[in-house]
């Protein structure tokens, strides 16, 4: 990996590295026109090697996003339909106005000395769902004047940190996980000072109904054979099998683990910047926006499947037909 901002040319492509351990910014590419097919297998490697990649061009569209969008596979859209643009389906609007009297967050909430809206703690997206999209293209059509970062750590790293009897230990343990809209129910990966705040007005939020699901803790990464530590803090509730006062334990020792922020990297977003994100190996979060700050983004997600999740209920098909989220 790249040293923190060192350059290299690769395959014809300039690539800075935007943390020590992962990440990179694919300097230069136009993607207001197709892209050659060299130029697209070395970007995919170059995901696959740093888990997260930045494309950086103010004048980036629509167009532009769904093109870096389909290198990585197919999209899908998003079941929050009112969120979706109505001429394209795979392109979802994720927008915060101070002055919505019908807002979608459910609730806004206080920590670190703020009041933020938008604020969703450290997560892999659809962890409560048995099948995992494999990563998403958020841009930043108009960026937060104050706070706004989204912040990635890198799952493999993270196993790589533990020490061996703890690989040891956990090796085949699964995660049960169920689907968390209100955060103080969070378990595990908030601030301790983290606390709701009242709203005059309720949210204008769709409810969900997910049944619970069972993921394994580690997961190995198909094309290089690393294991991830494949934990979402967010939606995680226990341990399969384990007694509930030591998985409490276990779990809470390893969410610290993984969302040890000395090892995150956070975006300060400036507009129209492309991020893509490999879905199956980093956990990220967005920390939020003030009350009075607007921010509105635009996303599409890449679907996947990396067919070793399931629901906790042995009679439910993991690939019947549900409604699916974007969490």
């Amino acid at each position: 990996m790249l040293k923190e901002d060192e350059v290299q040319e690769r395959a014809g492509l300039k690539v800075r590295a935007l943390s020590p351990g992962f990440g990179a910014e694919i300097i230069g590419v136009d993607l207001s026109r197709p892209l050659d097919d060299n130029m697209a297998n070395a970007i995919r490697d170059i995901w696959i090697e740093a888990g997260l990649l930045l494309f950086r061009d103010p004048d980036a569209d629509d167009e532009a996003q769904m093109r870096l969008s389909r290198l990585f596979g197919e999209m899908e859209p998003a079941a929050t339909a009112d969120m979706n643009d109505p001429n394209n389906q795979f392109m979802m609007t994720l927008k915060y106005d101070p002055a919505d009297d019908k807002p979608r967050f459910q609730t806004d909430y206080h920590f670190g000395g703020h009041d933020r809206a938008g604020y969703i703690p450290w997560h892999w997206d659809q962890s409560f769902m048995p099948t995992i999209v494999r990563g998403a293209v958020l841009r930043m059509e108009k960026p937060a004047t104050q706070l706004g970062r989204t912040g990635f750590i890198d799952a493999i790293e993270a196993y790589e940190r533990l020490s061996p009897g703890m690989k040891e230990k956990i090796d085949g343990m699964e995660v049960v996980y169920h689907f968390v809209t209100d955060f103080m129910q969070c378990k595990y990966g908030v601030p301790a000072d983290l606390r709701a705040l009242a709203r005059d007005t309720p949210s204008g939020g769709t409810k969900y109904d997910f049944p619970p699901v069972v993921h394994p803790m580690v997961i190995t990464q198909r094309e290089t054979g690393r294991k991830a530590l494949k934990i979402s803090p967010l939606q995680a509730q226990y341990i399969l099998g384990m007694d509930r006062a030591e998985s409490d334990s276990l779990l809470a020792e390893l969410a610290a683990h993984l969302t040890d922020e000395r090892h995150a990297y956070f975006h300060d977003w400036q507009k129209n910047d492309m991020l893509v994100w490999d879905n199956w190996r980093m956990i990220h979060h967005a920390e939020g926006v003030p009350l009075n700050v607007p921010r509105s983004a635009r996303r599409t997600t890449i679907m996947g499947d990396y067919a070793v999740g399931r629901y906790l209920d042995p009679t439910l098909d993991r690939n019947r037909a549900v409604k699916r989220i974007v969490d």
